[in-house]
């Protein structure tokens, strides 16, 4: 089952002028609540299980039909909404009552076409939504081989495999008037884009739980988060106050605190934002108020405006939630010299609090954390060196399995 809160509503709104959402399936009406919320004038849907239609809410802006989703679709409420308004139809009306527990995957108190009414979805829109957006939700029923982040169909769930070629052939008769997109994320989504609209732009949130890349353990030293471990065990504070709920790993890697997650058990689930995600400075594609964490390894170092990124990674942050955040001390990590001889990416240096900086692009994160004292409250901020060998032939010592060479700072959101 898939969200429609995976997509920016509110920019369809704004950008396209959607007005209408039509939806084949209320289930418990989080599509239709979104939707409205997002500033659509008014929320279409239908629900075929009585008990689910029982407790649907009805208003004048929201409309649920006891109905099958053909019925629907072809009902003159849906007609003049296709004809008069720029329309949003999420096709989502599989196995009636099944995702919520009132029935079984395979009930045979349905016909299939009831059960698994995609394709006659598709047929029933043919030529009647040219000017409006369609979402298919839970393609993997139809596609055998198609991955998502869902997973593949569970045995127990009826699949629609034997259609798939006859499910991709009525996509491509939208050709005239739609592009066809497809996204891998929750049980997979096929996008038809009226070409009226112009070039492709439905932007997809990144939302808390999403799992964007492997964990992988990496033997030897893969980074800083790595070597911050045993310390950050000993200090309860990580466990049972700063790494708790769902969290957001900016820049995280092979190295991510996601990939310790077992270790932290207030930890609930940890996305990794990487360069597949987007650009960590200012997290376009990350809702406000969507993490209880974030943290942050060795990555800050790297962005252009170290200011602008930290006032994303609060945007994201929900109230009361904490940033974790290690950035390179400048005279352990580089050692005078700069450009950085370690890591040519590198656009900033740091440092606590110094006077003068012999670093030309150095930041005094005292002064850094002065700039956002209105809006958090500073919990910790150290200067990691207990563990820097002093006097050793110039060399990184990060790559070592017990140089953090940094400087760490926590603030809670207020």
């Amino acid at each position: 089952m898939g969200f429609l809160k995976r997509f920016d509503l509110a920019g369809l709104v704004a950008g396209y002028g959607i007005t209408h959402l039509v939806e084949t399936g209320y289930g418990r009406g989080d599509g239709c609540r979104a939707a409205l919320d997002a500033g659509f004038t008014k929320a279409l849907s239908c629900e075929i299980f009585e008990p689910l239609f029982a407790a649907a809410e009805q208003s004048e802006r929201l409309h649920v039909t006891h109905a099958d989703s053909l019925a629907f679709l072809g009902s003159q409420v849906v007609t003049d909404a296709l004809a008069g308004r720029r329309c949003l139809v999420f096709l989502d009306a599989h196995y009636p009552g099944a995702d919520f527990g009132g029935q079984s995957y395979r009930s045979e108190e349905h016909t299939e076409t009831v059960r698994l009414p995609l394709l006659a979805e598709l047929e029933r829109l043919r030529g009647r939504a040219d000017d409006a957006l369609i979402v298919l939700d839970d393609v993997r029923i139809y596609r055998r081989d198609f991955r998502t982040s869902g997973g593949a169909l569970p045995e127990s769930v009826e699949d629609g495999f034997e259609q798939e070629a006859a499910f991709l052939a009525l996509l491509a008769s939208f050709d005239s008037t739609h592009t066809l997109h497809w996204h891998g994320e929750d049980t997979g989504y096929a996008v038809l884009w009226p070409r009226a609209w112009g070039e492709y732009a439905l932007r997809k949130w990144l939302l808390p739980g999403d799992q964007t890349r492997p964990l992988l353990l990496t033997l030897g030293v893969p980074g800083t988060t790595c070597i911050s471990l045993n310390r950050r065990l000993l200090d309860a504070r990580f466990s049972n106050r700063w790494l708790v709920g769902n969290g957001l790993d900016v820049g995280g890697g092979n190295d991510s605190i996601a990939l310790y997650r077992s270790l932290f058990p207030r930890i609930g689930s940890v996305t990794v934002y990487e360069w597949e995600q987007g650009d960590a400075q200012y997290l376009d594609n990350v809702q406000d108020d969507s993490f209880d964490f974030v943290y942050s390894g060795h990555c800050l170092e790297h962005i252009m405006d170290p200011r602008v990124a930290l006032r994303h990674w609060l945007r994201v942050l929900k109230p009361g939630g904490h940033l974790v955040i290690t950035v390179p001390d400048e005279d352990m990590y580089e050692q005078g010299v700069w450009p950085s001889t370690f890591n040519d990416d590198h656009k900033h240096t740091f440092t606590l609090c110094k006077r003068q900086n012999w670093s030309p692009v150095s930041i005094n994160v005292l002064d850094l954390l002065r700039e956002f004292d209105s809006e958090v409250s500073v919990k910790k901020v150290e200067l990691l060196d207990h563990s820097f060998l002093q006097g050793m032939e110039r060399y990184d010592q990060t790559r070592t399995a017990f140089g953090e060479c940094g400087i760490e700072f926590v603030v809670q959101k207020l």
